[in-house]
């Protein structure tokens, strides 16, 4: 809790991947905010939590914390709300204020605090204004001060954690933090484990592991597991003990439960035709498990093993009618097909994304470098280092896309574009949105052209244009095959 490189990823916004700060928004606001403790971390906590709810002003808060004057119109104030810059952030401040200026008990105080929340369409704030105001001054305030209580009192009437609360879930995030930093692979493998859950899903996630030198190793149906595991990897001659995560077998999309259990209790397997006569998959989960990679260190002709099928599938019928469940004598495996040429690479890294929902040796978008770089595009990296007011553009996958109510009605737009280097944080406004939004919605790649925005320190990007990238990736693919990308990835509200 008291680790300095903890609170310093905190205040990069090194945070995809921890629970409770995950978000764009949570990770602005450490950004912002320049998180050094919990006490810090409990009020982004409070402040970005609640959500459309929220009664707490983190634009204010941040402002403040930044040398935005501000002062207390009487001691009493600065005692409650002196840790939260002269604003109510936790539920207990009104509670406090409730007692301190207007004489109510505890209990009468969090019934009178419920009450805003709960009635606040009815206006009930509004309601009790004269009776708190004259408790108030009856208890020796000025008018001015008991105004001021009240307008504390009543601004609170969205939804706010209790300082437990906030401190609870912040204290998570930092030991996240922690393990993160330390115990990267058994940490990203653990995540990617307890998915679904968090903001991001485990694409994202392989992603984040890889770009902090975490090599995520593909799926073996002779070393995965039913869960994602960790194994010693070499790195530059040094074998580094639980240093990458081996993909999972419950990972590999249309193969049952059943048929995952036989895989493991039947190994290991010699060859991809004992595989077949001893596990019995259907033919569609065969193929499930040659596309995303679980025979590569047997045979690494993906498309060879997708021709073998016939083959194997007939054997292990003609085998199995005879001694169930091992290889009789006599029966001579079939060979494989041996001029058959194999995937490419980039036809490899689609397959294993369509068929495990992540990426295992890179990104896909690293397949598009070369050719963004030569034409000056960005990756997520670098545009978000750029300075203030630079124009650039970058490409990538737009995903998590949201769309928050705005006062003035206006439609805006934030989603995170993705590559192999991590995530930009960019901005569409209305404008944009209406003339460009079909690309944000509907491309699996889009480049955006924009500009860096400098927010409080955290460095957003503007887009001035969202246009739809047709990536080489399609190249090896059948005509009329979809990228397997997800599109319109909402967060509404």
């Amino acid at each position: 809790m008291n680790d300095e490189a903890t609170f310093e990823a905190m205040r990069t916004g090194q945070l995809i991947g921890i629970p409770q700060s995950a978000s764009p928004a949570m990770r602005q606001a450490h950004i912002r905010l320049g998180t050094r403790d919990l006490t810090d971390a409990s009020l982004v906590q409070a402040g970005i939590r609640p959500g459309v709810g929220g009664a707490v002003k983190i634009n204010e808060l941040i402002a403040r914390r930044r040398g935005k004057a501000f002062s207390y119109e009487h001691p009493e104030f600065e005692r409650i709300l002196g840790n939260t810059y002269g604003l109510i952030v936790f539920q207990e401040q009104v509670d406090q204020i409730l007692q301190t200026f207007g004489g109510y008990s505890s209990g009468e105080a969090e019934d009178l605090r419920e009450s805003i929340y709960k009635k606040r369409r009815e206006e009930f704030a509004v309601s009790i204004r004269a009776e708190v105001l004259k408790r108030m001054v009856d208890n020796g305030f000025a008018q001015a001060v008991a105004e001021k209580a009240y307008e504390y009192v009543a601004g609170f009437n969205g939804y706010g954690f209790a300082q437990g609360h906030a401190l609870a879930f912040a204290e998570i995030s930092i030991r996240c933090i922690y393990c993160q930093q330390n115990y990267p692979a058994p940490y990203f493998a653990a995540l990617l484990n307890a998915q679904p859950a968090g903001y991001y899903g485990p694409k994202t996630i392989a992603n984040e592991a890889r770009v902090r030198g975490v090599p995520i190793l593909g799926l073996d149906v002779n070393r995965s597991e039913l869960r994602f595991t960790v194994e010693p990897v070499w790195v530059d001659n040094l074998l580094v003990e639980d240093g990458g995560i081996r993909v999972a077998l419950s990972q590999v999309k249309g193969v049952n439960a059943e048929t995952l259990a036989r895989v493991v209790r039947a190994r290991p397997f010699t060859s991809f035709f004992d595989f077949v006569a001893r596990v019995l998959p259907n033919r569609d989960e065969l193929e499930a498990f040659i596309l995303g990679g679980g025979f590569d260190a047997m045979h690494p002709n993906r498309r060879a093993l997708l021709w073998s099928i016939p083959e194997a599938m007939n054997f292990a019928a003609a085998v199995n009618g005879l001694t169930p469940g091992t290889l009789a004598l006599g029966f001579a495996e079939p060979k494989l097909v041996d001029d058959v040429r194999d995937m490419g690479a980039r036809e490899r890294a689609l397959s294993d994304r369509q068929i495990l929902g992540l990426d295992v040796e890179r990104h896909v978008m690293a397949f598009e470098r070369d050719r963004v770089a030569a034409r000056g595009g960005f990756t997520s990296q670098a545009a978000g280092r750029l300075p203030a007011g630079t124009q650039a553009f970058a490409v990538g996958n737009p995903i998590r896309l949201r769309f928050p109510p705005t006062k003035s009605g206006k439609r805006v737009v934030f989603f995170d574009l993705e590559d192999e280097t991590g995530l930009l944080n960019v901005t569409c406004f209305d404008d944009v949105y209406v003339r460009d939004g079909h690309a944000i919605v509907c491309s699996p790649y889009v480049t955006v052209v924009g500009e860096a925005q400098d927010r409080d320190g955290h460095i957003a990007f503007l887009a001035h244009r969202v246009f739809p990238f047709r990536p080489e990736l399609t190249q090896d693919l059948p005509p009329n095959t979809k990228l397997p990308f997800r599109v319109a990835d909402f967060l509404v509200g």
